[in-house]
This record gives C-alpha cells, structure tokens and sequence, in this order.
C-alpha cells in the first residue's frame, strides 16, 4: 500500500537541489543528514507541531512528516549549511512543512470520500469545494518555488474550511467568475435568504479563515518583510 509520504516524496528537483551535493563534502553535513530521523530535538519540534492536530504522539505520522520536510526544506538547509555552517531546520521551515503535509492527506481524505463521476471536471461548476485551475497562479508567470508556495498555500486554507460551508467557500473562490450572480441567485433561493446575505455570509467566512489559527503561518511568506 502506498503511504502518503511515498505520494509526497516521488524525485523532483527543486531550487536547491544543488546546495545538498556541496553540503555532502562536509562531515559535519554528513551526520546530521543521516541523523536526521534519530534526530529527538527535531522529532519533538515536529510532534509539537502536529500536536494542534492531535497527532502528535503518533510516531509513524512524524515519521511521514519527516520525510516531507526533507523531501521539501533539505535543499534550503543545505544552502542555509553552505553559508552559515550550521546544519539545521529552522522552526518556519518545520511549521510550513507540517501545514502543507497535513493539509495534503485532508486533500487525500476528502478525494478517498468522493464518489468520482466522469463530468466531475475542474470547471464544474455544480462542484463544491474545489479548487479550480484557474485559482491557481499561472506557473508560465512566476517563479516555480513561489508557484509552489501558493499551491501549498491554498491547500492548507481549504482544509480550515469546515465541511458545511465548503459550497459558500467555492463561491468566495469564484467571485470574479462569469455567470457568479446565477450562482448567487441561486444559492439565496435554495436557502430562502435574500443575496445581501450571501454576501455576508462570504464577508464572515473571509474573516473567520484570517481569524484561524494556521492562517499567520500559511500567509506568512507572502507578507513583505518589516524593516526596522
């Protein structure tokens, strides 16, 4: 049976990749690399993090989400070891990594739970929930780490939603879209309220997704830097 990590961690390059060969030439490097998952500081860092999820004393899932923060942070360690000399993972790094993984086996489950129909595309729009390609960011457009980032972003705000408002969140997704005001129009009728109130109750859901408590960390690297 294929576990998550085997999904998470298929061989893809990433930016960089490279720092990990130079890295390779040190010892110091070397240990760390293959201590990594004997590590108890990391494992304890990586457990609190999941701890929000109640599966922080569940050995196989820090386990998975090692392997994803290896697979997705070891080139950013290694360019950060290149500079610095310290081999490490920093705390951004793990959070992020916990986030995007978790937020990738919510994915998971709600796909295993869904009944596939051969008109269940990505522009349907009678679809609840999903996340369409045109919300993703055009990978021809920006760089593919950012792209990415974004990706990973969107998955782990679609796993705060809760699942009776997932029909409200698609419509907040799909405002600008064509033919968004019959989708409004009929939302209102279906739940015998007025269209202001659909409004609203986007406005709300808006507010209470920056009000959750993962939402800080997600928007995190998109935010510009403080200077002093």
């Amino acid at each position: 049976m294929t576990s998550l990590s085997d999904t998470f961690t298929q061989p893809a390059a990433r930016k960089h990749d490279g720092e990990i060969i130079t890295a390779r030439a040190h010892d110091a490097w070397l240990s760390f690399e293959a201590g990594i998952h004997q590590n108890d500081a990391l494992r304890a860092r990586v457990s609190r993090a999941l701890d929000r999820f109640g599966l922080g004393s569940s050995t196989a899932t820090v386990d998975e989400a090692l392997d994803y923060l290896i697979n997705k942070e070891l080139g950013q360690s290694a360019r950060y070891f290149n500079q610095s000399g310290k081999p490490q993972f920093n705390q951004q790094q793990i959070s992020h990594a916990v986030l995007s993984f978790m937020a990738g086996k919510e994915q998971q489950r709600h796909m295993t739970d869904l009944a596939i129909h051969e008109a269940d595309t990505d522009h349907d729009d009678d679809t609840p929930g999903s996340i369409r390609a045109c919300h993703m960011a055009d990978p021809g457009h920006i760089r593919p780490d950012e792209y990415a980032a974004r990706r990973d972003a969107l998955r782990a705000i679609d796993a705060m939603i809760p699942e009776q408002e997932r029909e409200l969140y698609s419509l907040m997704l799909a405002v600008r879209e064509p033919g968004m005001l019959d989708r409004i129009h009929a939302y209102a009728d279906r739940h015998q309220i007025g269209r202001s109130t659909v409004y609203f109750r986007i406005k709300k859901l808006a507010e209470a997704i920056q009000l959750h408590p993962w939402f800080e960390e997600v928007v995190a690297p998109f935010r510009p830097l403080r200077t002093a």
